[in-house]
């Protein structure tokens, strides 16, 4: 099954709900530019309110001591990091790392050392601005290429009427939504994610 990740949470009620309705990873934005950016005591409040869900920090130029600080205080099962990604970071980091990227042949180009170590790369040319023109101008064959133990994500302008064909077009591992999930920045929808969560289950089901 496609892994579900609901990112951008910033109220404890809305990772409680994406919790229960199925979502597998759980994220919050730790990266200063972003408007859905959260402090710690919010993100303590949203890893008490999703007990037992594993939980994704997204950051993007914080300082490497920083983001291992979060990880521990936030309780943090990975990290995505939205800059590029380098052997020192997937050695000091506590955790697995998502390495997102713009295109295709970004993951190429990552060091053999570096992309092997990764949980998953995530093609996302949007960084939560709802833009669907990362994937939605590819095929199967322009899968971004990863290892086998590496998961690949989809990002980028993702709702309950296209992530469908997003799963047709790359078979990717997992998809990752924020904006087409909201009723408004940062503020989740339980309808949006719940229609979300089936549409992405029944593209499961037609792929098999």
């Amino acid at each position: 099954m496609t892994t579900i990740k609901i990112c951008g949470l910033t109220r404890p009620e809305d990772a409680a709900a994406a919790a229960e309705l199925g979502a597998d990873l759980l994220g919050m934005v730790f990266a200063a530019a972003s408007p859905r950016r959260l402090d710690l005591a919010r993100a303590a409040a949203i890893a008490r309110a999703s007990e037992g869900a594993v939980r994704v920090g997204v950051f993007k130029h914080e300082p490497l001591a920083e983001v291992v600080a979060t990880v521990e205080r936030a309780r943090l099962s990975f990290v995505q990091l939205q800059r590029p990604v380098s052997e020192q970071d997937v050695r000091a980091l506590p955790v697995p790392v998502i390495a997102a990227i713009r295109r295709g042949a970004d993951a190429a180009a990552m060091p053999g050392e570096v992309l092997s170590r990764l949980r998953a790369v995530l093609l996302d040319d949007s960084e939560g601005a709802g833009r669907r023109s990362g994937w939605a101008s590819l095929g199967l064959a322009e899968r971004p290429q990863v290892p086998a133990n590496v998961a690949l994500f989809v990002a980028g302008g993702l709702d309950e009427t296209c992530v469908g064909d997003a799963i047709r077009r790359l078979r990717p591992d997992g998809v990752d939504v924020a904006t087409g999930v909201e009723s408004s920045l940062g503020i989740k929808d339980r309808g949006r994610m719940e229609r979300f969560i089936a549409a992405v289950r029944e593209a499961d089901r037609a792929a098999h």
